[in-house]
């Protein structure tokens, strides 16, 4: 009995303190790998500036864009293997390349040499 009295604070703690490391860690960028990994066949939802969007990542390259509001879009993906960076193009925007950090199931594309940070979550699968 008095093993089960010391075994459940211990318990206890332990749960704390795994929570609380979990809770302090930060995203981990993503190299070239792990990028086409994360995205190739899954979707990400968030929202960039003040517009909630969606894409889909076809394994051929192709990226599927649709902005809550708006039409959607096609475009191409690709990694810089070089720099460990995801590259997408839209005709109207042309080639843009960011850094990719990853913290569970969120993925936050970050502009390189800059702070600018945008959060997105994945989704298994074609959800567009």
């Amino acid at each position: 009995m008095r093993l089960v009295r010391t075994a459940v604070p211990l318990f206890a703690v332990a749960i704390v303190v795994l929570v609380s490391t979990a809770a302090g860690a930060e995203p981990r960028k993503l190299n070239a790998r792990e990028i086409r990994e994360a995205l190739t066949g899954n979707s990400v939802e968030g929202t960039w500036g003040n517009t909630p969007y969606r894409s889909y990542f076809q394994p051929n390259g192709v990226i599927l864009y649709k902005p809550r509001g708006g039409p959607r879009e096609t475009g191409k993906w690709r990694i810089d293997e070089e720099n460990d960076l995801y590259c997408g193009w839209t005709a109207r925007l042309g080639w843009q390349c960011y850094e990719v950090y990853r913290d569970g199931r969120t993925i936050i594309w970050g502009v390189p040499g800059s702070e600018q940070r945008f959060s997105s979550r994945i989704v298994a699968g074609r959800q567009l």
